[in-house]
């Protein structure tokens, strides 16, 4: 198991962020940075970013962690790479940042098939 988890197989935290649509090419080269840094993270077993294609401006992230939910919280959520982005990008915020964390079910649910635009 991992860090203090509540479920063997880990935690999903799942952000959606809606911002101004007219901001979307200055918020995503804000994300960059620390999308690429908590992906690098070796709790980190999963990052994806979503557009919702029915509601301009809104974004959804998924992050797979081997890790509880506490621990997100109080350790990584804390990281100092998030500031800047948080910073850069809160004013661009229409909607209240949204948090959900799920207890990942055991790996014959789990299924990553990676086939067509990879860029």
């Amino acid at each position: 198991m991992g860090i203090g988890m509540s479920s063997q197989y880990g935690t999903s935290l799942h952000i959606t962020i809606t911002i101004d649509p007219r901001n979307e090419e200055a918020f995503l080269q804000a994300l960059k940075p620390a999308f690429d840094a908590a992906s690098a993270e070796p709790e980190n077993t999963f990052s994806q970013v979503y557009r919702n294609s029915d509601k301009p401006g809104q974004f959804k992230f998924v992050e797979n962690w081997n890790a509880s939910k506490e621990w997100l919280i109080e350790v990584q959520l804390q990281k100092g790479y998030y500031k800047p982005y948080a910073d850069a990008t809160r004013p661009m915020w229409i909607e209240p940042l949204k948090l959900e964390f799920y207890d990942q079910l055991p790996p014959v649910f789990r299924h990553v098939h990676m086939q067509g635009p990879t860029g």
